[in-house]
């Protein structure tokens, strides 16, 4: 196009006050389009029609087509986008610069006693993202001073960060998974910055009809609305108008022809580590627009799990010439996958035999000293459940599996050297386990035989290249096809790692006490119930978190974030349900506190949670308060909302739940 650049300078401006909205203070050609800005000194490559793949890279952004890193086409739903800032108008000590932040290994501080290599962020690093959400609350307010009938889905978004930066402090994450929260919690407040931005500052600017300063610190958009164009324009945001040389009109004034600004300090490589390359899931595939800024803005743990193909209403029509290859030279898969797995040799310890040949009642504790003592209101609820197999609701939606061990599975084993390898591979496995079930569950979870087979697991002392083969075998065993499940479900970084556990100075970790292996044959009661006691906890929170998803489908969807910090208002802390760096307790807390002033807010918790489930009893209808919080009122609520939840959860898993029980205390 050197004709039509040559006839854009013939009528260059002498000044930019002159401009409109329709000229150019800098104009570039890419391929057939003309891309000219009458704000700015720039013009940036436009990507938006080409079928992109948005899968986070080695940094956990999402490269050129991630509108917090780069300009968007503009979309009227996410007009806001134009208002993110820009990364360098904040740099450090500015409190912002930590939207921009990206972790090193340095920074995730490993977890003293364990062998696999998850850890925490750094606290100094934690409290920078922190003062992200001090900042989004105090804009969150401003918002609210002008609007206070409005904002609850921005102030959703609030509470999510607030829980990312919580989960950054407390959660076992590996380095992979840290990436990606810290940039979760980066995405959500350069969100609720920019939605403040534009409702308090831009919007209000779009009908002055006043032409407004640019400001050259936001991230501005391309637009192909001549009327869009004008109204950025007049309320400073920069603004990117993207024609075809036909729309060119022949006045159009231009002060400078420029070349491309292209992303080159963005990063597009795939994550690695080591010389092994392992990407992230792709979530969404298709052209830039709509349907892109609504998958950029999702958290990106709580998404990978979606089909890209079905995530997208409108697919390419090459969408069936088979997998399209990134920019990155790899053809990513079309939904989640383990990775393959290397080979690795286990002995399985056999399994504990049933009494009589038939499995326990696990309706009830067994009679064992390793084991809390149970909790009334729970143990009566377990007692009264009707176990009718017809109130069953099949086909079965929700995962049955056990998102932890039975309790009582851990402290079957008889023998010594049986207990030892159950405790000593739940301890060394515990904080990676947490971890993946809070925020990267597997597709499906451990039966109580894959359990088994994985706790009484040992490394085995020959390669697997070296042993003998039937010469008449026609396929695998079942026990080498559980094998493979095992190395499907838990990964070779659990299998591999249990050399270490069983080493002659092996040392496992329990909430800040390093362990050696070697007492676990025969641990002390009041370990193995702290231990036991904890799987309770954690079994339950975990359950019942997946039946509210089933059963309160409307509310997750609706106010995701809402639902969400609701449930973790049952139970103390900051962590979420997450609870296992926590200083073992020494006194009853949350629900089960011995005040009534102590157990109120979480016993209310508990109750709204409930109200929302179908056939809840009326008691559970009406709000507890002070006034109405008497002894008798929660003896009451307790009994009708554990009997409730025991019998609801039976109806939809076809099996007992895990269910809380009295804390362990020193004799």
């Amino acid at each position: 196009m050197p004709n039509a650049l040559t006839l854009y300078k013939a009528n260059t401006a002498l000044s930019d006050n002159w401009l409109q909205s329709f000229d150019a203070r800098a104009i570039a050609m890419q391929a057939n389009l003309v891309i000219t800005t009458p704000n700015m000194h720039f013009v940036p490559e436009f990507h938006h029609f080409d079928a992109e793949v948005l899968q986070a890279c080695t940094d956990g952004r999402f490269g050129v087509i991630d509108c917090f890193q780069w300009p968007q086409a503009y979309d009227d739903t996410f007009c806001h986008a134009a208002c993110i800032p820009r990364q360098e108008a904040f740099p450090s000590p500015h409190p912002p610069h930590w939207a921009w932040f990206t972790p090193t290994p340095n920074d995730l501080k490993s977890i003293p006693g364990n062998s696999f290599p998850v850890g925490t962020l750094a606290s100094d690093k934690v409290d920078g993202l922190h003062s992200l959400f001090k900042l989004a609350e105090e804009r969150l307010r401003e918002y609210r001073k002008v609007h206070p009938d409005r904002g609850q889905v921005i102030y959703g978004r609030l509470l999510s960060l607030r829980h990312a930066v919580a989960r950054l402090k407390s959660h076992p994450l590996t380095f992979r998974d840290l990436l990606i929260f810290v940039n979760d919690a980066q995405r959500l407040f350069l969100d609720i910055y920019s939605y403040v931005n534009w409702v308090l500052i831009a919007q209000p600017l779009t009908t002055s009809g006043l032409r407004h300063v640019v400001r050259g610190n936001w991230m501005g958009a391309f637009v192909q609305s001549s009327d869009v164009c004008e109204k950025l324009f007049c309320t400073g945001v920069p603004v990117w108008y993207v024609r075809t040389s036909a729309y060119i009109p022949p006045n159009m004034k231009v002060v400078e022809p420029v070349l491309l600004t292209h992303p080159d300090h963005i990063i597009i490589a795939m994550y690695a580590e080591g010389s092994k390359v392992r990407p992230f899931e792709v979530i969404y595939r298709g052209p830039g627009g709509h349907h892109c800024h609504v998958h950029v803005r999702r958290l990106y743990a709580g998404t990978t799990h979606l089909d890209p193909k079905a995530a997208n209403p409108q697919p390419s029509s090459s969408s069936n010439s088979g997998p399209k290859v990134s920019s990155h030279g790899k053809a990513p898969s079309r939904q989640k996958s383990k990775p393959k797995h290397q080979p690795y040799s286990i002995e399985a310890r056999p399994a504990r035999p049933a009494q009589s040949g038939e499995s326990r009642d696990k309706w009830q504790d067994p009679d064992t000293p390793y084991l809390p003592p149970p909790n009334l209101h729970w143990e009566a609820a377990m007692k009264i459940a009707i176990k009718d197999q017809s109130r069953i609701h099949t086909p079965y939606v929700i995962d049955r599996g056990y998102r932890f061990p039975e309790p009582a599975l851990l402290i079957g084993p008889k023998l010594p050297e049986h207990l030892q390898t159950y405790l000593a591979n739940w301890l060394a496995s515990r904080a990676l386990w947490v971890g993946c079930v809070d925020h990267d569950p597997p597709r499906t979870y451990p039966t109580p035989q894959l359990w088994r087979d994985f706790l009484g697991s040992v490394p085995s002392t020959q390669p697997q290249s070296h042993k003998e083969k039937a010469p008449d075998r026609k396929g695998p065993t079942a026990t080498e096809k559980r094998k493979q499940v095992m190395r499907e479900l838990f990964g070779d970084d659990v299998l591999e790692s249990h050399g270490n556990v069983f080493s002659p100075d092996g040392v496992v970790e329990f909430r800040g006490e390093e362990i050696s292996v070697g007492s676990l044959t025969n641990p002390s009661t009041l370990l193995a119930q702290k231990v036991t006691w904890e799987l309770f906890e954690l079994g339950f929170r975990y359950e019942l978190r997946d039946l509210d998803r089933h059963l309160a489908q409307r509310e997750w969807k609706d106010d995701p974030a809402g639902r969400e910090q609701l449930l973790h208002g049952i139970f103390l802390g900051d962590a979420g349900l997450v609870m296992w760096s926590e200083p073992f307790p020494s006194e009853y807390y949350g629900l089960w506190d011995n005040t009534l002033k102590g157990c109120l807010p979480y016993v209310e918790n508990f109750r709204r949670l409930l109200c929302i489930w179908d056939g809840v009893l009326p008691l559970l209808m009406t709000p507890l308060t002070s006034d109405n919080f008497t002894d008798t009122k929660s003896w009451e609520v307790k009994c009708v909302a554990t009997a409730f939840y025991v019998q609801t959860f039976f109806d939809h898993f076809g099996r007992p739940p895990i269910v809380p029980h009295s804390l362990p205390m020193q004799s």
